[in-house]
């Protein structure tokens, strides 16, 4: 008789996990370079007693959304795109990280960073190097910085992974990966622009409102199994009147 609100509490739990997910989602819809996520379910099959089976909901993994999000113009010399399936290298205290998130910055020594400060590795792992006496500087598809008389300075490091969804996220949309990168087979870098968000706010709400109809749904559920419950051993232990 409990087997009906185990299961409809298995599927609750991940309806909240789902929804928490979805609330990160919306929480980074204006967050450049943010991949959203998905709660992949699975069912879990249990056969305890007299041959019956048991289908349980468990929220087996999260997956990375890895589309691309739309191209938003900045006009900002340091803001820089990669499309395809590259990624930037940045330095942090903890290790090198990647992200999607080109909005870069010369720091007071003349490095190329993000917006918290770890500077951004150039293809030898060293921190790209910006002269400011040079006037704007060319950022081409390769990654290539240029004068604005061609002299080649730098080229900004790009890297991919073979499979993306290994990478876990490190806080201010970097990740960090369990794997090797590779060198990216279909990647270029767009100077003066940011990658958006892929997150669609209006289908993420969507979401959200079935998600919470699912869960009412489940919650009344479990209040009618526990009321015929309760009746039937309201009706177990009532004397019997016969003698």
């Amino acid at each position: 008789m409990e087997a009906t609100s185990f299961i409809a509490l298995s599927r609750q739990s991940a309806l909240q996990r789902e929804m928490s997910t979805i609330a990160n989602n919306i929480a980074n819809v204006n967050t450049a370079g943010f991949k959203g996520q998905r709660v992949l379910f699975a069912e879990y099959l249990e056969e305890p007693r007299f041959g019956e089976k048991l289908s349980y909901v468990i929220d087996k993994a999260i997956a990375f959304d890895m589309s691309e999000g739309p191209l938003m113009v900045t006009a900002n010399d340091y803001d820089l795109t990669v499309s395809g399936d590259g990624y930037f290298v940045v330095e942090t205290p903890a290790g090198p990280r990647y992200t999607r998130t080109g909005s870069f910055k010369p720091n007071e020594a003349g490095e190329l960073v993000t917006t918290e400060g770890h500077a951004v590795l150039d293809a030898n792992n060293n921190p790209v190097s910006i002269p400011m006496d040079q006037g704007p500087l060319l950022i081409d598809e390769f990654g290539f910085i240029r004068t604005q008389d061609g002299a080649e300075i730098s080229q900004i490091q790009i890297v991919a992974f073979e499979n993306p969804q290994t990478l876990q996220r490190a806080g201010n949309n970097l990740f960090v990966s369990l794997e090797e990168p590779i060198e990216p087979q279909d990647s270029r870098v767009v100077q003066g622009a940011l990658e958006g968000s892929n997150v669609n706010a209006v289908g993420e709400i969507t979401r959200m409102i079935d998600i919470h109809r699912s869960y009412e749904r489940t919650s009344n559920l479990i209040q009618q199994e526990h009321d015929r419950m309760r009746e039937g051993i309201r009706r177990l232990g009532k004397p019997s009147s016969g003698a």
